[in-house]
C-alpha cells in the first residue's frame, strides 16, 4: 500500500473495478472499500448486470426445486433456501422464486423470459444505488459509474442519484480531470448488447476526444482494452462458440478495441481505465499513458480493483488490490 504525500497541489486518489456482473457481495465490498482506501471517487467501468435467472419451484408439499446448470436441487427448509438465494445472488444469478405454472410459462416464452430477466436486473441495480447513497452520502466520496457491452440498453437511467453519476457515452468533470466514458465494446462472438463493429466505436470515440481541450487533463474509462496489450489476452473462441486448445491448453489471442489503442495513442490521457476482458488483470503502458485493467473473478466473490494516485498531468502511483 502506498500512503498519501503532502503536495503543494491537491492529489486525487481513484479505486477503479469493473465486471461486477450482479454480483451482490462483490458491489458491497467496491462500496466498502472508498473507506478502506481512502478513496476520492469510486470508477466503475461497466458490465453491472448478471448473466442468469435461476428459477426456484414451489411445490405443492413445501419444497422448492431447482435446476442450477443442469444439476437438480431440492431444497427442503426456509433456511436451505434463503441460503441457496443468497449464494445465487452473491455469484451475480437472478434467484426467482415461481409457481409451476409460472416457471413453465416462463420456460415457453422467450419474451417473457426476456421482460423478466430485464426486471431482475434494473431491480438488482435499483438496489445498489439506493446501497451507494446510503454507504456514501456522509463520506463525500463520489461513484462514476457506466455500463458496459453486456448490459442492456437502458439500465443507465439508473446510474445518476445524489451520489453516483453515470459516465457512459458522456464527458463528466472529476476534481479538475474530464473523464472519457466508452460502454460499448469491439464485436464479440456473443455479440452482446452493446458490441459494435471497431468503424462505429471510433465515430463515438472520435467525438469525444475532438471535445476536449489539448490541455485537458483526460481519464479514459472506456470498457474495453486497447489491443495488443498485457490488458486484452483472452481464450480463443471457435465458431461453435467452443474454446480453442493446444496440446491440451487454451489458446490465449488478444481481443482488445484497435479503436481504444488509437485513442491513447492520439489522445494520450493520464491515465486510461478498462475492464472487460476479466483474465488480463494487469498494468501496461502505450507511450506515457498508464493503462490499467484489474480483472474479476466476481463468481467467486472476490473484488479486484486498481488504487490509482494522481497529481496533475502525473500518475504518483498505482496498484492492483484484491479484496
Amino acid at each position: 500500500m502506498f500512503e498519501r504525500k503532502e503536495k503543494k497541489k491537491p492529489s486525487l486518489r481513484i479505486l477503479f473495478a469493473s465486471d461486477f456482473h450482479g454480483s451482490n457481495v462483490v458491489f458491497r465490498k467496491f462500496l466498502n472499500a472508498a473507506k478502506m482506501y481512502d478513496a476520492d471517487a469510486l470508477i466503475f467501468g461497466g458490465d453491472i448486470t448478471g448473466k442468469a435467472i435461476i428459477p426456484i419451484v414451489r411445490r405443492s408439499d413445501g419444497t422448492y426445486l431447482t435446476n442450477h446448470f443442469g444439476q437438480q436441487k431440492t431444497l427442503t427448509t426456509e433456511e436451505e433456501l434463503s441460503s441457496f438465494i443468497k449464494i445465487q445472488g452473491n455469484t451475480g444469478y437472478y434467484p426467482m422464486i415461481m409457481d409451476p405454472s409460472e416457471y413453465e410459462e416462463i420456460s415457453a416464452n422467450k419474451e417473457k423470459k426476456t421482460e423478466l430477466f430485464r426486471r431482475l436486473m434494473f431491480d438488482r441495480v435499483r438496489e445498489w444505488i439506493s446501497l451507494a447513497n446510503e454507504r456514501l452520502r456522509s463520506t463525500g466520496t463520489k461513484l462514476y459509474i457506466e455500463a458496459g457491452n453486456d448490459d442492456f440498453e437502458g439500465i443507465e437511467s439508473l446510474f445518476d442519484s445524489d451520489v453516483s453519476t453515470n459516465i457512459g457515452e458522456k464527458i463528466t468533470e472529476l476534481d479538475g480531470y474530464k473523464i472519457l466514458g466508452i460502454s460499448k465494446a469491439n464485436m464479440t462472438p456473443w455479440h452482446a448488447p452493446r458490441d459494435v463493429e471497431e468503424d462505429e466505436l471510433w465515430k463515438l470515440i472520435e467525438k469525444q476526444i475532438s471535445s476536449v481541450d489539448q490541455n485537458d487533463k483526460v481519464i479514459m474509462a472506456y470498457h474495453p482494452p486497447p489491443i495488443d496489450t498485457n490488458l486484452d489476452l483472452a481464450p480463443k473462441v471457435e465458431k461453435d462458440l467452443s474454446y480453442a486448445s493446444s496440446g491440451g491448453q487454451q489458446i490465449m489471442v488478444h481481443v482488445g478495441s484497435s479503436s481504444v489503442r488509437k485513442a491513447i495513442e492520439e489522445r494520450k490521457p493520464v491515465l486510461s481505465l478498462h475492464g472487460h476482458i476479466h483474465e488480463s488483470r494487469g498494468i501496461d503502458r502505450i507511450g506515457k499513458t498508464i493503462c490499467i485493467n484489474p480483472g474479476s473473478e466476481y463468481t467467486e466473490g472476490v473484488l479486484h480493483g486498481a488504487l490509482v494516485l494522481l497529481n496533475g498531468n502525473e500518475v504518483l502511483n498505482q496498484i492492483l488490490i484484491t479484496g
